[in-house]
């Protein structure tokens, strides 16, 4: 869980300080597709083999299986992409407190639907996740901007002390 904490602020330092979105979106992509493909070539061949051939009276069939694939697939491109445009305008540290927040979706789910109450060290968790969001969303944004580089803003100031704002898009 670390790394996937890393990943996000490595992230984030890349999009502000190196490039931009779509080049990280790119590198994500191109050597995230290489390097799976060869760990899947070289570690999961025999499970893939598995996963596609036809196993008599199972009740997923094959093509219910590449169907399946292909939405996760999908699901993780979309997340990824979602990910790297949110960091491009805010920063690691509010998006892995979000993350960590999905958690109570499920545990929603498991109490509601299955009827299965998590024990305490959960709710332990969660008080500790939630007193995180809110000492992070009580202090100032540790950003130096706080809105997209596209977007310009500009006050108008009057002397009888009115401010008005006006946005421009670019």
């Amino acid at each position: 869980i670390f790394l996937a904490f890393q990943d996000d602020v490595l992230t984030e330092m890349m999009i502000k300080n190196f490039g931009g979105v779509d080049e990280l979106l790119f590198v994500k992509w191109f050597f995230g597709l290489g390097i799976s493909i060869i760990q899947l070539v070289i570690l999961e061949r025999d499970s893939l083999v598995a996963l596609f051939e036809n196993q008599g009276e199972e009740p997923c069939n094959v093509s219910m299986r590449f169907l399946l694939l292909s939405v996760y697939v999908v699901f993780q491109v979309l997340d990824m992409a979602g990910e790297v445009r949110f960091l491009g305008i805010s920063e690691a540290a509010l998006l892995n407190l979000s993350l960590l927040t999905s958690d109570l979706w499920a545990t929603v789910f498991s109490i509601f639907a299955v009827g299965l109450a998590p024990s305490g060290l959960y709710y332990a968790a969660l008080l500790l996740i939630v007193t995180g969001i809110v000492l992070y969303e009580a202090g100032p944004s540790p950003i130096s901007h706080s809105t997209p580089s596209d977007i310009k803003i500009t006050m108008h100031h009057e002397k009888t002390e009115k401010i008005e704002g006006h946005v421009e898009m670019t």
